[in-house]
């Protein structure tokens, strides 16, 4: 619990977050994603229903990863004048991924009680 309010809250290195844990969470997110919308050859309800549940939560996690970037990229320190430029980008980075996963779990929401209504 301390290493998720100190992620939370930005105290972990910008490194850290960014490459060690946003950009492995966005390739879960990214493959899990990638294998509802085409289909991946997946005929069995079990592991269809397993994508749908691992994009969704991967969908929350990623905003809050994309919050404690925003608030690492913050706190980054910027001695040198490259520091800077990287910083925003960082928090470019993780606006856009908050933004597309937000949107990304809405639709999944929306479809998802579309899909159990008509079911009924």
């Amino acid at each position: 619990m301390r290493f998720l309010a100190r992620l939370a809250t930005g105290q972990i290195a910008l490194w850290c977050v960014f490459w060690l844990i946003g950009t492995p969470l966005s390739l879960v997110w990214d493959v899990s994603g990638g294998c509802m919308v085409v289909g991946c050859g997946v005929q069995e309800p079990l592991i269809v229903g397993f994508l749908i549940v691992l994009f969704t939560l991967s969908s929350i996690a990623m905003v809050f990863v994309s919050v404690a970037i925003w608030r690492s990229a913050s706190n980054y320190p910027r001695e040198a004048w490259w520091q800077t430029p990287l910083a925003i980008a960082a928090k470019l980075c993780a606006a856009f991924s908050a933004l597309v996963t937000t949107l990304s779990f809405l639709a999944v929401l929306y479809f998802s009680f579309d899909f159990i209504y008509a079911a009924f």
